[in-house]
C-alpha cells in the first residue's frame, strides 16, 4: 500500500466576525435616535414667534404640555394661516394642542376643553413617574396674539393644577 498524502494545514483565523455586532450597533443607533426625537416639543409653523432679550433652550420636553396659542388669520403671513386653515379647517380656532397621536383645535368658547386636554396630559405624565414639578405647560404664542388668549390659557392650566409654565421665544436678533 502506498503512502497517502498528507493534505495541507489550514491556518485558522481565531478573530470573531464582527459584521453581527456592527449591524446590531447600527439598529440600536437608529432606535435610541427615533426614540429621542420623539420627545422634542412639536412645533407649529403657523405661530411666529416674539424675540425675548434673553433666553435660554429647553433643554428637557419631557413632562412638556404644549399650547400653542395663535392670533387671527389676517393678522398671519399668507403661508402661516394656509398652514393653520390646512391643520385645523376652521378659523375660529384660537388654542392649538397635541398629544403625540392627533393635533386639536379650540376655540375661544371651548376653554374648559382645553383645560380637560390638559388635565388629561397631566395624568398621562404621572403615570410616567414625572413628580408635579416637572410638569409644565410649554406656552407658544404668535407675536400677533392678543393678551387675552395667553391669560386664559393659563387660567386653564391652573385649573387643571400645572402651575409651572413656560414661555416659548426666539433668541433676541
Amino acid at each position: 500500500m502506498g503512502k497517502k498524502k498528507s493534505r495541507p494545514v489550514e491556518e485558522v483565523d481565531g478573530s470573531p466576525n464582527m459584521s453581527p455586532m456592527i449591524d446590531c450597533c447600527f439598529l440600536l443607533l437608529i432606535f435610541f435616535v427615533v426614540n429621542a426625537t420623539a420627545m422634542t416639543v412639536a412645533k407649529d409653523a403657523s405661530i411666529s414667534m416674539p424675540s425675548a432679550v434673553s433666553c435660554s433652550d429647553l433643554e428637557d420636553a419631557n413632562g412638556c404640555i404644549v399650547v400653542n396659542v395663535y392670533a387671527d388669520t389676517d393678522k398671519m403671513p399668507q403661508k402661516a394661516a394656509d398652514k393653520y386653515l390646512q391643520t385645523y379647517k376652521r378659523s375660529d380656532v384660537v388654542w392649538g394642542v397635541s398629544d403625540g397621536e392627533s393635533t386639536k383645535g379650540f376655540s375661544q368658547d371651548e376653554a374648559q376643553l382645553l383645560t380637560d386636554f390638559i388635565t388629561k396630559q397631566k395624568e398621562f405624565y404621572k403615570g410616567k413617574n414625572l413628580e408635579d414639578k416637572d410638569i409644565r405647560i410649554y406656552l407658544r404664542g404668535d407675536v400677533a396674539t392678543p393678551w387675552e388668549r395667553t391669560a386664559a390659557a393659563i387660567r386653564c392650566a391652573a385649573a387643571a393644577g400645572v402651575s409651572n409654565m413656560v414661555f416659548g421665544t426666539l433668541p433676541a436678533r
